[in-house]
């Protein structure tokens, strides 16, 4: 009696392949039989369990999909979102589905979102290991420490040639060794061309530093930092410091120190003194108010950097009397040493985790040149930019892009391509880890370290941000809650609310993303 029960069992719904275990039994002799049932319901009830049908388990899975979109546009629902300016796309990398899409297909400002672009093409043309090389020459004869002749400097667009890498250029020289140049320093800046700025970008730009003029000989972002304190007391004028130290820079300082309490607000400007630049502080600062720190651009990168040089080579007690000089290097010259950037591995960090517009006009145009041949020039930058887009199937007049780092307001493109982008880096494993590790970490590092602060797993989403006035991007990865890797890409424009209002709608997004299970649990995200 205890086999048709089973049996009977085994028929019910959902357990149709269970019947043939239970049929087999009916074979074991007696003195077995106690045993091997026993065995065999388990084993049943196991195998019964894994052989639902492929429908129930869709349904199952299915489950926890409908409550994500509710809540998701609920969020979009906003006042803050004006009707039809904005789009957004969530797609499974896992399981090559969309979970979510609103106007992905439609043509946005991405502002610094097209620096997810300009870090693709980067990696495929240049190569994660890539390095900006600056090379020194001469048309001289360097004996015993003293070089009769000129020294010539020669940028390839490093973009991130800073206050460390000046030190140790200037140490390798001293290594060589040298002490003493007879004759001028020299600096070539051919390898770019010789527009400093985007030419749809602003036209007459302020000293802000996102603005920094481009060039392959460079220093420091090409901007100048300045740090402005209050005087010993009331009516004098306030401590300033200029970083770097460098005779490219002079300072009018016409502020005043004012009593506690008393209004008063600084005003600092850079003003271009025929080719070298000037700082202007004026207004006051009040005795008990904290020091300031300002960023601003400089006007010429070669001038710049040679004059910084010659600064440093003056605290390396290597003896230098003569003229810096902007030219190209001879043919005939003879060259010293090359000194090496950090990989663009590092340069690309600084890209994404922190936008640095600088950082991408110079790898766009860097891109250009090594593809194309130097000069490097944004429109060959961009020709790289058309290939890599026609590679993911997309035509000349399904976009609009005019730069790198995504500052012009003209440039258009919508959340399906950066999609596409993202797909196409996550199946190059190649270049994948270097992308991913570019972009900002959640709650943790670059300018989304204070978003989603306390979130528990904000880790799991690597982003990059994008900010213009009226506009506001964020895309990148996300890891949900059962471990699924999807790519989303979010563009606002014509916003009607604050920026930090919309960081916020932004983040109740991914970390709906970061909660999200297809088969829910109740288990949410601690806010």
């Amino acid at each position: 009696m205890l086999i048709p029960a089973l049996n009977r069992f085994a028929n019910a719904p959902g357990f149709v392949n269970c019947k043939i275990i239970f049929n087999r039994v009916e074979f074991f002799p007696m003195r077995f039989l106690y045993y091997k049932i026993r065995s065999i319901i388990a084993v049943c009830i196991l195998g019964c369990c894994l052989a639902s049908p492929p429908l129930a388990d869709a349904e199952i899975r299915e489950t926890g999909i409908p409550e994500f979109k509710k809540k998701i546009t609920k969020v979009l629902s906003s006042s803050c979102l004006r009707k039809n300016n904005f789009g957004i796309k969530i797609y499974s990398l896992d399981r090559g589905e969309s979970l979510y899409e609103l106007r992905a297909g439609k043509l946005f400002i991405p502002a610094s979102n097209l620096k997810i672009l300009t870090t693709a093409v980067a990696l495929q043309v240049l190569g994660p290991n890539y390095r900006f090389p600056t090379r020194i020459y001469t048309d001289g004869e360097l004996k015993d420490g003293e070089l009769n002749g000129n020294l010539y400097i020669k940028g390839y667009g490093d973009p991130k040639f800073v206050t460390e890498q000046m030190w140790l250029l200037v140490n390798k020289l001293k290594n060589l060794p040298l002490y003493k140049v007879n004759g001028n320093i020299i600096g070539d800046d051919s390898f770019f061309d010789d527009r400093k700025r985007v030419k749809t970008w602003i036209k007459n730009p302020g000293a802000q530093a996102y603005e920094a003029p481009l060039g392959a000989l460079s220093f420091n972002f090409n901007t100048v930092q300045a740090f402005v304190g209050p005087g010993e007391k009331a009516g004098r004028k306030p401590k300033i410091i200029i970083e770097p130290d460098t005779e490219y820079i002079t300072l009018d300082n016409q502020a005043k120190t004012l009593k506690p309490g008393k209004r008063g607000r600084l005003i600092v400007n850079r003003l271009d003194r025929n080719g070298f630049d000037e700082i202007t502080v004026s207004g006051g600062i009040r005795l008990n108010q904290p020091r300031a720190q300002y960023f601003l651009n400089i006007t010429d990168p070669t001038l710049y950097t040679l004059s910084t040089l010659k600064k440093y080579l003056h605290h390396a007690d290597i003896k230098f009397r003569g003229e810096i000089i902007e030219d190209r290097v001879p043919e005939t010259a003879t060259e010293l040493l090359t000194h090496e950037s950090e990989p663009l591995t590092l340069a690309l960090q600084g890209l994404n985790k922190f936008s640095n517009n600088f950082v991408a006009e110079q790898i766009l145009k860097t891109i250009g040149a090594e593809k194309f041949g130097p000069p490097g020039t944004t429109l060959k930058g961009l020709k790289a930019f058309e290939e890599y887009l026609t590679e993911l199937g997309y035509r000349q007049d399904q976009y609009k892009v005019l730069d790198g780092s995504g500052l012009s307001r003209q440039n258009r493109i919508s959340p399906q391509m950066i999609i596409d982008i993202l797909r196409y880096v996550k199946n190059d494993f190649g270049v994948y880890p270097e992308f991913v590790s570019a972009l900002g970490v959640m709650g943790v590092d670059g300018n989304v370290k204070n978003r989603m602060r306390g979130v528990k797993i904000s880790e799991r989403a690597r982003v990059k941000t994008g900010t213009l006035n009226y506009v506001s991007s964020l895309s990148g990865y996300f890891q949900s809650r059962d471990g699924e890797t999807f790519a989303f890409s979010i563009l606002m424009n014509s916003l009607k609310c604050s920026n930090g209002r919309i960081k916020k709608l932004q983040d109740q997004i991914i970390r709906e993303g970061l909660n999200f299970r297809r088969i829910p649990t109740g288990s949410v995200v601690s806010e």
